[in-house]
Order: C-alpha cells, then sequence, then structure tokens
C-alpha cells in the first residue's frame, strides 16, 4: 500500500483533513463536523475523529498503517490527558504511534518555521504559544473565559457591555458606542442587560459578537472603546511577554518569529498595531507577521517533517 501523509485542522465547528502522497501532491481534502476534547469529551471527540478520517481514507483506497507522518491540530488539547485521549483515538483506528503527532489547533503555527517562535491567538478566545531553540513548548492564558481569554472578542465584548450599562448607570459617556449596542441589540436597560449575560455568560459567541461595535466605535472616536482596546492590547502583549520570559529567549534578534492570528489580531487593525508597537519596543529585530499558510496546510507541513 502506497505511503502518504496527512494533517488535519479540527475545531469545534468543523474538522478538516487533507492528504498528499510522498512527492507533496495533493490527493484530497474533506472537511466534517468538528469537536473540541476538552469540551465535548473524549468519545464524542473519538467518533467525529473516525467520522472524518476513516470515510476519507475509503475514498482515497489507503490504510492508516501506511501513513508515514501525520499531525492532528485539535481544538480543546489543553492537558497530557487531552493529548492522550486524542493520541489514543489515531492509535486506534491503525496509525502508527511514531508516525502521530498530536497538536493544539493554535499550537500547529509554531511549526511554520525551524526557528523558535511564538504565536498568539486572539479570537473568540485568547492563547500564546511558544516554542523554545530546543523544542519544549511554552503556553499562556486559554484556560476559558472565566479564568483568562483576556484580550479576546470575548473580553472586548464583556467590556463594551459594562461601559454601555456604566452610561445607563448615569457612570460614564459612550456617545458612539452606547448607541450602536443599544440599536443593534435592543439592550436598553440595565434589567435588559442583567438578563443577557446571565443567559449568555457560558456560551461566550454571543459576547463575543459584540467586539464588533467595539471596533466601530473606536474608529468613530469613541473614547471609552478606545480605552477598551489599549486594555485588550495591552492584555495580548502580556501574553506575549509572559511567554517569551518563560522560554528565556537568549538568541540575537532576528532568530524569532511572531505570528498573529485569530479574528482579532487579523481583522482588527487598532489591536493589532497596538500589539506589534509594543512587541517591537520590547523585541527588537522579532519577525512579526500574519500566516499566509493555513492551519490545515500547516499541519501538513508538520506531517511531512516527521522522520
Amino acid at each position: 500500500m502506497k505511503g502518504y501523509y496527512a494533517g488535519l485542522d479540527i475545531g469545534g465547528t468543523n474538522g478538516r483533513l487533507k492528504v498528499c502522497d510522498m512527492a507533496g501532491t495533493v490527493l484530497g481534502e474533506f472537511t466534517a463536523p468538528g469537536c473540541s476534547i476538552n469540551t465535548d469529551g473524549a468519545e464524542k471527540s473519538r467518533l467525529r475523529y473516525r467520522e472524518l478520517v476513516l470515510p476519507a481514507l475509503k475514498k482515497l483506497e489507503l490504510d492508516p498503517d501506511s501513513c508515514l507522518g501525520i499531525c492532528v491540530a485539535a481544538s480543546g488539547i489543553d492537558s497530557p490527558s487531552d493529548e492522550h485521549d486524542c493520541r489514543s483515538s489515531f492509535e486506534e483506528m491503525g496509525f502508527p504511534h511514531e508516525r502521530l503527532l498530536v497538536l493544539n489547533d493554535c499550537e500547529v503555527f509554531l511549526h511554520l518555521t525551524e526557528t523558535p517562535s511564538l504565536v498568539v491567538i486572539s479570537g473568540t478566545g485568547s492563547v500564546c504559544f511558544g516554542r523554545d531553540t530546543k523544542g519544549n513548548i511554552y503556553r499562556t492564558g486559554g484556560w476559558n473565559h472565566i479564568l483568562s481569554d483576556e484580550g479576546s472578542a470575548f473580553d472586548l465584548g464583556l467590556k463594551v457591555l459594562r461601559a454601555a450599562a456604566d452610561e445607563l448607570s448615569g457612570r460614564i459617556k459612550c456617545p458612539i458606542l452606547t448607541p450602536l449596542i443599544v440599536k443593534a441589540t435592543g439592550l436598553d436597560t440595565l434589567e435588559k442587560m442583567d438578563d443577557f449575560v446571565n443567559a449568555n455568560l457560558m456560551e461566550k459567541s454571543e459576547i463575543a459578537r459584540l467586539s464588533l461595535f467595539a471596533y466601530q466605535a473606536a474608529d468613530s472616536g469613541d473614547h471609552e472603546a478606545i480605552r477598551i482596546h489599549r486594555e485588550c492590547g495591552e492584555a495580548l502583549w502580556g501574553l506575549i511577554r509572559d511567554t517569551a520570559a518563560k522560554m528565556d529567549l537568549k538568541s540575537p534578534p532576528g532568530e524569532f518569529n511572531l505570528w498573529l492570528w485569530g479574528s482579532v489580531l487579523v481583522k482588527n487593525d487598532i489591536i493589532r498595531n497596538m500589539v506589534e508597537e509594543r512587541v517591537r519596543e520590547a523585541m527588537p529585530g522579532i519577525g512579526i507577521g500574519i500566516p499566509i499558510m493555513s492551519a490545515l496546510d500547516t499541519a501538513l507541513k508538520a506531517a511531512r517533517s516527521l522522520q
């Protein structure tokens, strides 16, 4: 049976698989429902992994034991036990243990380069990963929206609600931000805001959507929205700073890369510029960029590097 490589990017909503042959020619790309092992559990995740992988291999007439390298970048790999459960699911399918790399779906961007690097991600949540010269991985943040997720869309959205609530309480003025929130949501009283937060606090995507109004208001000069952006930018810089400190960076400038990813850092130029400015001040010479290669292609690249 012919050998092949496989890369997987499995998020909470969608899972994607890409397969190539030994020469790098893509044999197929597949999509199926995703999962997050730390919230959906090991058993449901095991089924989702199988539903994505096994039909694809059958269609391509490939066997798991012929795989030369597979990288699984999966949501919810937040502990050694999560990694073990995910790894076990793929070994159950027949993938060789020594050809299997399991990563958090955010961590995968550390494999874009061979040199030490950091990746900070701010989407609905936030997290920062770093890899040092010895290949050791360090993590800061990303432990759910109650304990962390600072500088994320959820953090922005919650700060937006607090600012609008403070205006409704007569404590501050948000002449642009609050009208945007009220018009879009109908939350024109403190009672309605309280009900909204109680109903959505554990479903962070609903609150995270309000981050868009923070950007619109800040772009129009609302001082409270600008303050919120500054706080979130500082929080993301803090994730980078503290991860770099754990890595104990000692190599000459220019040998490190910082990758920015997630909807906030990619689409919100106000926060991105703030973060880049702080990083360049404190870490001169570091390369900063948004990955051109997708998480799926990066996973496939990492799979092909397994020897």
